[in-house]
C-alpha cells in the first residue's frame, strides 16, 4: 500500500512530481561524485610528498628527531610473519619498512610497491614508516647478491636480498616477536652468521649440522646502544631458500680424535668440520661450557643453545668444531653423549706454580701464599703468590664470606683446571707462551690450608708500624713544642731581668731628677710668692694712691670746667679747651695706671684658675659702682695655655672697664662657657649702647675696642660685637680650646 502511494506521488504529471524526479537524479550524481573524490583524495595527498629513491633515503643520518616525509618504491624482498614489517629494494639499495597502514593481506615477495610515509631513526639505519601503499607491479624477486660473511658483518648489505654459503654449526629454537623460530648458526669462512628461519623448519635444519648449505634471504645486523654492528644475521622466510650443497657426515662414522690431536699434526678430518673425541668431565662452568680430560690433555667444550652440561666425573663423547684458543684449542658448538661414569682423575701435583703452564686444561694442584680474597663478587677469586709469580684461583660463583678456611697470609693448596692466558701476545722462539695463570676451582673442598696465616700479617704489621710511627711523630712534635716553649721562656726571663734592671736604673735616675726638680720648684715657688706679693702690693699702692689721685684730679678739672663762664663767652673759650685737654690727659693717665695694675695682678693666673681671676677682676672693678653683676663662669680645666688665659682676662677687664666708663648700665653679665669645642667669653650690659659702624667723635679711636680687637687677633679668636643705641651691647670672644 505504501509503495503504491509513493509511486502515485512521484508519478504525478504536476510540477511537484517533476521537481522530485530532478532532485533524485541530482542526489545520485552528487553521491557518485563524492565517492570518486574520496577514492582519489588519499593518493592526491600522498603525492604531495617528494619522491626519493631508496639510496637517497639511506643517505640521511640515523639520529634522533629524524622525520622526512617522502614517497619511494621498490620490490618486496621480505615479509614478516604478521606482515607488520616488510623490506624493499631497488637496483642499488634496500630499506626496512614498519607498516602503519591497513595493509593488503595479499602482499607477496617480488611485488613492486609504491609507498608514502616518513623517514625515522632506526636501530642501525633509518626506517621508512609506511602510511600508504599501492602495488604497482609484480616483477619477481631480484637475483640474490653473492656475498661473504665479512661483507655482511660490515653492514653495507643491510636489508639486501643475498645468498651465502657456509657450514651449519648448530641449530636451536628461539621464541621472539610472538612467534617460534629456528636459529641456524652458519660458519661462513670464519665469520659466524645467525640465520633466522620459521619455527616449523627446526626438525629439518637440526639434521643439517655439519652440512654445507647455500642460504638466500635478506641481511640484518645486531647492534649495540651506539648503533655499531656486533653480529650479522640473515632472515629466511621459505624452505626453498636453504639449499644443501654437501650433506653432513654421519657422526658415528667420524674417526675418534684424541685430545692431543686437536688442530695438531697430522691433520685429521675435513677442515672446518666437526670431529669426535672422548674424555672425562672435570669442570662445568654454568650452562656455557665444560672441561674434559684424557690421560694427557684437557680441552674446554663450548655449547650452543639450552644444553645441560654433564656432571663432573662423567665419561662422555663430544662432537664439536675445533677452534684455536688463546693458548690451546677448544671445541665450539659441542654436542655431548654420556657414555658412563668415571673415577675422579688424580690431580697433577706441581712443584711450583710455573709448572702448571705446561698442564693447560688438566686438573692440577698448586701451592701458594694467599694474598687477597674477593668472596662477595661473582665469580669469587683468590689471589695467590708462589715465588715471583702472582696467579688467581676462581670459583664458578660467589661464596659466603666466612666459608673460606684461610685468610690472607696463609699457605694453601688449590686443586682445579689450569688455564693460561696471554697478558700480551709475546712470541718467544716461534711459540706463544702463557704469562697469566688461572686455576678454575670446582667447590670449597678444592682449597686446603697447609700453614695458617701468622698473626703478624702484612696488614696488621702495616697498621702497627703506622700506629708506632704516628705515636713517635706525636711525641717528637710535642717534644719540639716543649723545647721551643722552654727556649722562649728562658729568653723571656732574660729579657724580663734586663728590663727590670733597666727600669730600676731609669726609676733611680728619674727619682733623682724629680728630687732636683722639686727642690728647684720649691725655690721658684718661694721666689714667685715673694714676687707676687710685691706686685700685688705695688698694684694696691698704685690703685689706692696714684689712680685715686688722678681720678680726683679729673673730677676737679670737670668741676672747674663747669665753673667757667657760659660756653658762648669768647674770653672763656681758650680756658675751656685747655681744661678739657687736661681732663682728657688725666683720664688717659688713669687708664694707663689701671692697665698697669691689671698687668701686675694678672699674675694671679699663675696661682688661680681663669674663672677665679675673672671673679676677682670683676669684683675689684665693679665694687662701689652700684651696678648689678651676674657671673656664669666655667670652673673646669679650659685646656688653654697660660698666655691665652692672660689675654682672655685682659679682654674681659677691658670690656668691663668700657661698660663702667661709657655705658651707664645698671646690669652687667659676664659668662665663660665651654661648648662645641670652643671657649666662649661674653660681656653683656643694658646700657645706652652705641653704633659699631659709626666712627668715634672727632675721629679719635676708641682705645678700649681697639685693644680688645688686637688681643683677639693675637689669640686667633673670633670677636663679635653686637650693640644698638639705647639697647645695650654684647661682646663675645670664641676661642678653640685646641689652639
Amino acid at each position: 500500500m505504501t509503495r503504491l502511494l509513493v509511486r502515485r506521488c512521484f508519478a504525478g504529471e504536476g510540477f511537484c512530481g517533476r521537481l522530485r524526479a530532478v532532485l533524485i537524479v541530482f542526489g545520485r550524481a552528487s553521491l557518485i561524485f563524492w565517492i570518486a573524490i574520496g577514492a582519489v583524495f588519499p593518493r592526491a595527498v600522498a603525492q604531495e610528498a617528494p619522491f626519493l629513491s631508496i639510496s637517497k633515503l639511506r643517505e640521511f643520518p640515523n639520529e634522533e628527531g629524524l622525520h622526512i616525509e617522502a614517497r619511494t618504491s621498490g620490490i618486496i624482498n621480505h615479509i614478516s610473519d604478521q606482515q607488520t614489517e616488510i623490506a624493499i629494494q631497488d637496483g642499488k639499495a634496500a630499506i626496512w619498512l614498519p607498516m602503519h597502514v591497513n595493509r593488503p593481506r595479499d602482499l607477496k615477495l617480488g611485488q613492486k610497491v609504491e609507498v608514502g610515509g616518513y623517514l625515522q631513526k632506526g636501530k642501525f639505519a633509518p626506517d621508512f614508516v609506511v602510511q600508504s601503499l599501492e602495488v604497482i607491479g609484480e616483477p619477481g624477486l631480484p637475483e640474490p647478491e653473492n656475498v661473504t660473511g665479512s661483507e655482511l658483518l660490515s653492514g653495507s648489505f643491510d636489508c639486501h636480498f643475498v645468498e651465502l654459503s657456509g657450514i651449519v654449526r648448530a641449530v636451536h629454537p628461539w621464541s621472539a616477536l610472538g612467534c617460534d623460530h629456528a636459529i641456524m648458526h652458519l660458519d661462513a669462512k670464519g665469520t659466524r652468521i645467525l640465520v633466522l628461519t620459521p619455527g616449523n623448519q627446526l626438525e629439518r635444519l637440526s639434521g643439517l649440522v655439519d652440512a654445507v648449505v647455500r642460504v638466500k634471504g635478506i641481511t640484518a645486523v645486531a647492534v649495540n646502544g651506539s648503533g655499531q654492528v656486533l653480529t650479522a644475521q640473515m632472515r629466511v622466510t621459505h624452505p626453498k631458500f636453504i639449499e644443501v650443497l654437501e650433506p653432513p657426515r654421519d657422526a658415528s662414522t667420524l674417526p675418534l680424535t684424541p685430545l692431543r690431536g686437536l688442530l695438531g699434526h697430522p691433520v685429521d678430518g675435513a677442515p672446518g668440520h666437526r670431529i669426535r673425541t672422548r674424555g672425562t668431565v672435570t669442570h662445568s662452568q654454568n650452562d656455557e661450557s665444560f672441561q674434559i680430560q684424557d690421560e694427557e690433555h684437557g680441552v674446554r667444550v663450548w655449547t650452543t643453545g639450552n644444553i645441560e652440561p654433564p656432571a663432573v666425573n662423567s665419561f662422555v663423547e663430544v662432537i664439536g668444531f675445533p677452534k684455536p684458543g688463546p693458548v690451546s684449542p677448544t671445541l665450539e658448538d659441542g654436542q655431548v653423549r654420556i657414555l658412563g661414569a668415571s673415577t675422579a682423575l688424580e690431580p697433577a701435583v706441581m712443584n711450583s706454580a710455573r709448572d702448571a703452564f705446561s698442564h693447560e686444561g688438566r686438573v692440577v694442584r698448586v701451592s701458594g701464599r694467599l694474598v687477597e680474597t674477593q668472596t662477595d663478587v661473582s665469580p669469587a677469586r683468590l689471589l695467590l703468590k708462589d715465588g715471583s709469580l702472582l696467579f688467581a684461583a676462581e670459583f664458578n660463583g660467589s661464596i659466603p664470606r666466612d666459608a673460606l678456611p684461610a685468610r690472607p697470609g696463609a699457605i694453601i693448596t688449590v686443586t682445579g683446571i689450569a688455564e693460561g692466558s696471554l697478558a700480551s701476545p709475546q712470541q718467544e722462539e716461534g711459540y706463544l707462551k702463557s704469562r697469566d695463570l688461572l686455576i678454575r676451582l670446582r667447590n670449597l673442598s678444592d682449597v686446603r690450608v697447609v700453614e695458617s696465616a701468622p698473626w703478624w700479617t702484612p696488614l696488621r704489621l702495616a697498621v702497627a708500624l703506622a700506629a708506632t710511627g704516628s705515636t713517635l711523630l706525636t711525641v717528637i712534635f710535642f717534644a719540639g713544642l716543649l723545647t721551643r716553649k722552654n727556649k722562649s721562656l728562658v729568653i723571656a726571663e732574660a729579657e724580663l731581668v734586663s728590663a727590670r734592671d733597666a727600669l730600676a736604673k731609669r726609676v733611680e735616675t728619674r727619682t733623682d731628677q724629680l728630687h732636683a726638680q722639686l727642690s728647684a720648684r720649691r725655690d721658684e715657688l718661694s721666689e714667685y710668692s715673694a714676687v707676687t706679693a710685691e706686685r700685688n702690693r705695688l698694684a694696691r699702692d698704685l690703685h689706692d694712691s696714684l689712680e685715686q689721685t688722678l681720678a680726683g684730679a679729673a673730677l676737679r678739672m670737670d668741676a672747674a670746667n663747669d665753673l667757667l663762664p657760659h660756653a658762648g663767652a669768647a674770653d672763656s673759650e681758650p680756658a675751656r679747651r685747655q681744661m678739657e685737654k687736661a681732663a682728657e690727659l688725666l683720664r688717659l693717665s688713669q687708664t694707663q695706671v689701671r692697665r698697669t695694675v691689671w698687668g701686675l695682678r694678672s699674675l694671679a693666673l699663675e696661682k688661680h684658675s681663669l674663672a677665679d681671676a675673672l671673679r676677682d677682676s670683676v669684683r675689684l672693678l665693679t665694687e662701689d659702682t652700684g651696678i648689678a653683676t651676674t657671673l656664669d663662669l666655667y670652673d673646669g680645666d679650659a685646656g688653654l695655655a697660660n698666655k691665652q688665659e692672660c689675654e682672655l682676662l685682659h679682654i674681659a677687664q677691658e670690656a668691663v672697664g668700657n661698660v663702667l666708663k661709657h655705658a651707664q648700665a645698671t646690669n652687667l653679665e659676664v659668662t665663660l662657657l665651654r661648648k662645641d669645642g670652643m671657649i666662649v667669653l661674653t660681656v653683656k650690659d643694658n646700657g645706652h649702647g652705641f653704633d659699631p659702624t659709626r666712627p668715634a667723635e672727632n675721629d679719635r679711636p676708641h682705645y678700649g675696642q681697639q685693644d680688645i680687637r688686637e688681643r683677639a687677633q693675637l689669640l686667633g679668636a673670633t670677636l663679635t660685637v653686637n650693640s644698638e643705641v639705647g639697647r645695650g651691647s654684647c661682646i663675645e670672644v670664641s676661642l678653640p680650646h685646641s689652639v
